[in-house]
């Protein structure tokens, strides 16, 4: 291959659009499952998962949040439960339908080496 041909593979990838660094994190979430069968998690315990310091839980962080959550099939509601200070109210979160999910991983898509 010659030099530009290089040059133009190298622009290329270099362009190429990369995964967020949160998508990882984010696809791994596990919330809790209720009595109806909707598996629920609060923005709260997300960006503590991610380790968001909270003097930077601004809108933009939140906007970030919501589009990937929103790609990995969780939906933005608003979630009972309890906050920092013990109090039972209204909190921002996610949810999807539990009962959709495979409890049984696939093993076309289960990762090289693992034990199934």
């Amino acid at each position: 291959m010659s030099w530009l041909g290089k040059l133009e593979k190298a622009k290329a990838a270099a362009l190429a659009p990369k995964p967020d660094a949160w998508l990882l994190p984010l696809g791994r979430v596990r919330g809790k499952i209720d009595f109806d069968g909707l598996e629920r998690v609060t923005s709260q315990k997300i960006l503590d998962l991610l380790e968001i310091p909270q003097h930077s839980r601004r809108a933009p962080v939140y906007r970030r949040v919501a589009k990937i959550m929103a790609e990995l099939g969780w939906t933005a509601v608003r979630v009972r439960d309890l906050t920092r200070g013990g109090y039972k109210e209204q909190v921002r979160g996610y949810c999807r339908d539990a009962r959709c999910r495979a409890t049984v991983p696939n093993r076309e898509h289960a990762a090289a080496g693992s034990a199934l």
